[in-house]
C-alpha cells in the first residue's frame, strides 16, 4: 500500500508581496534622476525590497530607474533608485517588469503602502 506525498515548493522569496492600497500613487521614470514622465501603467504587487509593475515603454535590464511612492498618510514621499531585473513583453505592446530597490523601504512605510491580506 502506497501514500501520495504532497511536498510543497519553498517560497524563496526575501520578503513578502503584497497588492498597494488603493489609495497609493506609484510612478516609475527612465533613470536615476527622475526626469521625463512616468511610465507606470498599473503596480501588480509590492514588497520592502521591490515592486512589479506594467509599464508603457521598454525599460533597460539592469538599468536605473526612480521610484517615488506617495498616498494617503504618508507624510512625505519616498524614492527609491532601483534597478530593473528582468522585463517581459506583454501582447498589447506594454511590459511587465520586476524592479529592486537599492534601499529598501523600512517596515513603518511599507505597512502604510501595502494593503492588508485577506
Amino acid at each position: 500500500m502506497s501514500t501520495a506525498v504532497e511536498i510543497k515548493a519553498a517560497n524563496r522569496r526575501k520578503s513578502p508581496r503584497r497588492k498597494v492600497r488603493t489609495s497609493v500613487k506609484l510612478e516609475c521614470r527612465k533613470g536615476s534622476y527622475g526626469l521625463g514622465p512616468s511610465v507606470t501603467k498599473t503596480v501588480l504587487d509590492l514588497s520592502d525590497t521591490g515592486v512589479q509593475l506594467i509599464v508603457s515603454k521598454e525599460l533597460t535590464v539592469l538599468g536605473e530607474v526612480e521610484v517615488l511612492i506617495s498616498g494617503y498618510g504618508m507624510s512625505q514621499n519616498i524614492k527609491r533608485v532601483a534597478t530593473v531585473r528582468w522585463q517581459v513583453r506583454l501582447e498589447d505592446g506594454s511590459f511587465c517588469v520586476g524592479i529592486e530597490f537599492q534601499k529598501r523601504l523600512n517596515y513603518r512605510d511599507w505597512q502604510i503602502i501595502a494593503a492588508p491580506n485577506g
